[in-house]
């Protein structure tokens, strides 16, 4: 699968495809390797990208995902796209060049909380003195 859009689903016609999840570090780890070959139970699709252009329709908000030059574009609908919808959609390929794998990922709400900044200690000393 080098250089081509890698997606986790079923390609039910030459010009229709269903995704059924995203790619994860686990698929960038299987699609790297020059020695994979799709398992069953694994579903990897490719488009190749050596063409000049890749122009993905999306059903679900009609709008188009264009893929050209090494850039990705996302050109909406009549529905503007919040920037989390355009997010989700880019996060369900993987770009495979050669035997290197990129994707997007969302991280999710987490987020690391910054330690609050403890005062420095300050250690004294004083002995007892006799008069």
């Amino acid at each position: 699968m080098p250089n081509s859009l890698v997606f986790i689903g079923e390609r039910p016609s030459h010009m229709e495809m269903q995704i059924k999840g995203k790619p994860d570090f686990y698929d960038a780890i299987l699609l790297s390797k020059k020695s994979h070959h799709p398992s069953s139970n694994l579903s990897y699709h490719s488009i190749p990208l050596h063409q000049s252009r890749v122009t993905i329709h999306i059903r679900e908000n009609n709008s188009q995902f264009n893929c050209y030059h090494q850039s990705l574009q996302l050109i909406e609908g009549e529905k503007k796209l919040s920037e989390e919808e355009a997010y989700d959609i880019f996060t369900n390929f993987a770009i495979m060049e050669d035997n290197k794998v990129a994707f997007l990922m969302h991280s999710g709400t987490k987020r690391i909380k910054l330690r609050e900044k403890v005062e420095p200690r300050v250690l004294s000393v004083c002995e007892k003195q006799e008069i």
